[in-house]
């Protein structure tokens, strides 16, 4: 081979090049070929591939050409290149119609797949609903469920309750000398009443008893949590703190069933908390709302429980029913509370419950006296 010095650069690069190109495409469709293997089901992928080994024939027929070409005319043999020139040009124009092709079918493959991609998305929406609309029936059924079972127990268990409760009043008017005995029939009539205003509460919500609205303070409903719930804050060895607003603050309520269903609120705070904790039990207002704060420092609620605790029949704790808190819920509800519940993980939980405050008696009265005149 006897070229010119400034044209030997040229066939060097056009060799060497051609060799380059032949390598990286095979490089190339490798690559392509492990990310399909890795996501089988990405269409892109797939077209990647396909092109790549497009490229890569292309890459062979043009490289292999130049190469022979420039082996051959550096050799002196043109006339053989000049006859075989044809093949490589048609291997050429076959893979460039064959880049056409893939081209042309992933994008037609692309359009068949979105069209798959929303078909699917509409299916996992209707499946979606479905599964809200069992969700939703299952809940009702559990309410349909409790709520028989609650107004049966709660009428069937009214009346042996009121008549243990006599008994045992009648017996600690009978033994109040004897200190051990006494206690223990105090115990008795207190646990009585409890669960008594606990039926009265359910059978209010059901509309079997009148819920009686009264004007109170809120102040006077913290101090009948406070009694409801010291016995057993004493048994779990927690702490009860009580802060009162130092303004008035007042409320239209049934004052027995609104205790009922605050102690069951505080209840669940005193279980969750540990040994030696303390509960937060405070009072306010926010505009026109009259504010109850019951606060643990328990293990809080976590994220996927916490639409569930008022639903029926669902608790956390081993031995328990799960009609607690849906109870308190509905009997609070039905005295025109609001339940909210703020919980962190490791930190605690605060059940905010909020009434629609009531003027001080005084104030309605002086109000309703000077409507009186105006007229």
């Amino acid at each position: 081979m006897n070229l010119p010095l400034p044209v030997l650069p040229v066939y060097l690069v056009d060799f060497f090049g051609s060799a380059l190109m032949i390598v990286l495409s095979f490089a190339a469709s490798r690559y392509a070929f492990k990310l399909m293997r890795r996501e089988p089901r990405e269409l892109l992928w797939s077209y990647i591939y396909m092109l790549t080994l497009a490229l890569t024939a292309f890459s062979v027929g043009r490289g292999v050409g130049h190469i022979v070409r420039d082996i051959l005319v550096n050799a002196g043999q043109k006339e053989i290149w000049e006859s075989i020139s044809p093949i490589s040009g048609a291997i050429n124009t076959i893979t460039f119609i064959f880049i056409s092709a893939v081209t042309l079918y992933y994008s037609f493959v692309e359009k068949g797949f979105l069209l798959l991609r929303q078909a699917n998305a509409k299916l996992g929406e209707a499946f979606e609903e479905i599964r809200r609309g069992r969700d939703q029936a299952i809940l009702l059924e559990r309410h349909a469920i409790t709520d028989r079972m609650a107004a049966t127990l709660a009428h069937e268990t009214r009346n042996p309750l009121f008549t243990i409760a006599n008994f045992a009043k009648s017996l600690l008017r009978k033994c109040d000398k004897d200190e051990h005995i006494s206690s223990r029939l105090q115990i008795i009539v207190e646990e009585s009443h409890k669960l008594g205003g606990l039926i009265d509460g359910i059978l209010k919500v059901k509309h079997d008893l009148p819920c009686l609205m009264h004007r109170v303070s809120a102040t006077d409903v913290l101090a009948g949590l406070e009694t409801s719930g010291r016995d057993k804050a004493e048994v779990a060895r927690v702490r009860l703190h009580f802060s009162p607003s130092p303004d008035d603050i007042w409320l239209k309520v049934d004052m027995e069933s609104v205790v009922v269903g605050l102690s069951e609120i505080l209840i669940n705070a005193i279980e969750a908390s540990p040994k030696g904790g303390v509960v937060e039990v405070t009072t306010g207002h926010e505009g026109d709302m009259a504010i109850f704060r019951i606060a643990d420092a328990g293990k809080g609620i976590g994220a996927a429980i916490m639409p569930k605790i008022f639903e029926p029949c669902f608790s956390t704790k081993e031995y328990s029913g799960g009609l607690g808190l849906s109870f308190a819920k509905e009997i609070l509800e039905a005295n025109h509370g609001f339940i909210k519940v703020e919980s962190v993980p490791g930190k605690g939980t605060t059940v905010v419950v909020a009434f629609p405050a009531a003027a001080p008696e005084g104030d309605e009265t002086a109000a309703a006296v000077g409507g009186q005149i105006g007229r």
